[in-house]
């Protein structure tokens, strides 16, 4: 490789190092944190847990949660039905919102057993790690703030990359992983930078991509909206329901058209994720990565009869299933425990990264040009000679 090349890719490495050097230190403590999720709130008190309910006791119906929450508040109209639950606990999210709108984020959720209909109050954002999701996601900052993670993200991997490409040209003549403790503290820091670095390289890649793409989640869940959603509305009857089937009616129809599926959502006519006149109801795998695999059914509000079954686009699959890659809450505690580890890694590359670039100097670029000398020299030696 030219030496113009290499201090090309040199500049590159470290202005986009430096760049995104505090904000990576945040999301690497952060996610830490949230590799644990689970655990911390039961630490602290904050999971849910179901009440106990006799053996045989009837559960309430959708509907009936349905009414008791539109009771509860007046004026309102209904959104979407959420299922979610850990180790068999199972709840149900009941959102309403102004009558009209179409976005779910004017609304708001309350939350029940889904076998004694008793309310809960799962506080999400009011949570401990709640609040450091939101922190890690977008600062606290909306829809701006997940854009400037993301590109935060992107410029992460253009450091990675950029890394991978010094690392032979600098360690050609050194054993892998070596650290040369016993020499200037300067080399040993850059040793040890060396080893972090490429000991978490494609994991720190997986996780950049993933979150990267995460943090495109609202443009990535539009163009689904303008293509596959746009494409049922032009396709199937537009005319709104005079009245509705019971969200159970919904379910049943969606089940026997998906067997096999757990419920995630029901989506209520005149919404962001349904049709005008239909229920879109949202169904997904069992194991952690099944999960993030969704089928849909849409069910005539209306009538209460089939009207499609589809599964979601390549890229609303890549989305969904970047969550359990990006945080590693897919195959249990063995599997967090390593994510933590490459987390610390990350972190130790990162800081070891950043104390360089305080010492620097004018010799890394002078490396650059000698070792490419040096190349030049073993790959035409005539030019040794002549000089």
């Amino acid at each position: 490789m030219k030496s113009t090349t290499l201090r090309g890719w040199y500049a590159v490495h470290r202005w986009t190092s430096l760049i995104c050097t505090i904000n990576l230190l945040l999301l690497c403590v952060t996610g830490l944190l949230l590799i644990f999720h689970h655990e911390i709130d039961e630490l602290l008190g904050q999971d849910a847990h179901p009440a106990a309910v006799a053996e045989g006791a009837p559960r309430p119906t959708l509907q009936q949660l349905v009414n008791k929450t539109l009771a509860a508040n007046p004026g309102t109209a209904m959104q979407s039905l959420s299922f979610f639950g850990e180790d068999g606990e199972h709840f149900v999210g009941v959102r309403v919102g102004p009558p009209g709108a179409a976005s779910l984020r004017e609304g708001k959720s309350v939350f029940y057993d889904a076998a004694s209909g008793e309310t809960h109050n799962i506080g999400g954002g009011d949570t401990f790690t709640g609040f450091i999701l939101k922190l890690h996601v977008n600062l606290f900052l909306g829809f701006p703030g997940q854009l400037f993670i993301g590109l935060v993200g992107i410029v992460f991997v253009l450091s990675m990359v950029s890394g991978i490409v010094l690392y032979g040209p600098f360690m050609r003549k050194l054993a892998f992983g070596l650290v040369r403790f016993g020499r200037q503290v300067r080399i040993v820091q850059a040793d040890l930078h060396n080893l972090s670095a490429i000991a978490v390289m494609v994991w720190a890649l997986v996780v950049g991509l993933t979150g990267t793409f995460l943090s495109l989640s609202p443009l990535i869940i539009g163009i689904w909206q303008k293509t596959e959603l746009a494409d049922l509305v032009r396709t199937l009857p537009a005319t709104e329901p005079k009245a509705l089937v019971a969200p159970d009616r919904a379910v049943q129809v969606a089940n026997a058209a998906v067997p096999g599926k757990d419920l995630a959502f029901v989506f209520y006519p005149g919404t962001e994720y349904a049709t005008k006149r239909h229920y879109m109801v949202v169904l997904r795998g069992h194991t952690e990565l099944e999960k993030r695999v969704y089928n849909i059914a849409v069910v005539d509000a209306e009538t209460g009869a089939l009207a499609d079954s589809r599964g979601m686009p390549w890229y609303m699959q890549v989305l969904l299933l970047s969550g359990p890659f990006h945080f590693g809450d897919y195959a249990g505690m063995p599997l967090k425990i390593l994510w933590a580890l490459l987390t610390v890694l990350t972190t130790l590359a990162t800081v070891s990264g950043f104390i360089i670039w305080m010492k620097r100097s004018k010799k890394a670029i002078r490396r650059i040009d000698e070792r490419s000398a040096e190349r030049a020299a073993i790959a035409n030696p005539s030019m040794k000679e002549q000089g």
